[in-house]
């Protein structure tokens, strides 16, 4: 009989735990239309005056890692450079071209919610933490060439057009 009472104690002790160690999982996971803890990092948008990133938020933050370092084997094994998910591209849209904050500020972009996760990088040991003016030169020479080919390009098929007919 002893046995048995002591088997119902442990039997009791282990669901009164389970119980109180589900409440506050529960406490949050009530509504889905409920603003986010307050503990939780507050998470930059673009800066650069743009609304869609190259993949849904949600995508973004459960997978960001994995597309910056395929990037950069892309882009340091294989010689590929791409703009898609290039991470200074990352950063001249999500981190103000004006702003003086620096990685590991709480306010910087990468910095937000790897210092809520406790998770290291080096990225900024050799890359810019905020966007450069050569970077801002590049684009705006990037666009000028951009908009100057496809201009080039639908006139000469036009012109094309025009010689076929």
């Amino acid at each position: 009989m002893l046995q048995f009472t002591k088997l119902m104690h442990k039997f009791l002790f282990t669901i009164t735990a389970c119980a109180m160690l589900a409440l506050p999982v529960q406490v949050f996971a009530d509504d889905e239309s409920a603003e986010k803890p307050s503990f939780a990092p507050e998470i930059p948008h673009p800066t650069n005056g743009s609304t869609k990133c190259v993949r849904s938020e949600d995508e973004m933050k459960k997978n960001h890692m994995n597309y910056i370092l395929h990037q950069r084997d892309e882009t340091m094994h294989k010689g590929i450079r791409t703009e898609t998910f290039a991470l200074h591209e990352c950063i001249n849209c999500h981190v103000d071209k004006n702003s003086n904050v620096r990685f590991g500020d709480p306010r910087h972009f990468c910095s937000s919610c790897h210092n809520y996760a406790g998770v290291s990088i080096d990225c900024f040991q050799c890359h810019n933490d905020r966007p450069s003016e050569e970077d801002n030169d590049k684009q705006a020479l990037s666009n000028t060439v951009s908009r100057q080919i496809i201009a080039g390009t639908s006139a000469n098929n036009s012109a094309e057009g025009t010689m076929n007919d």
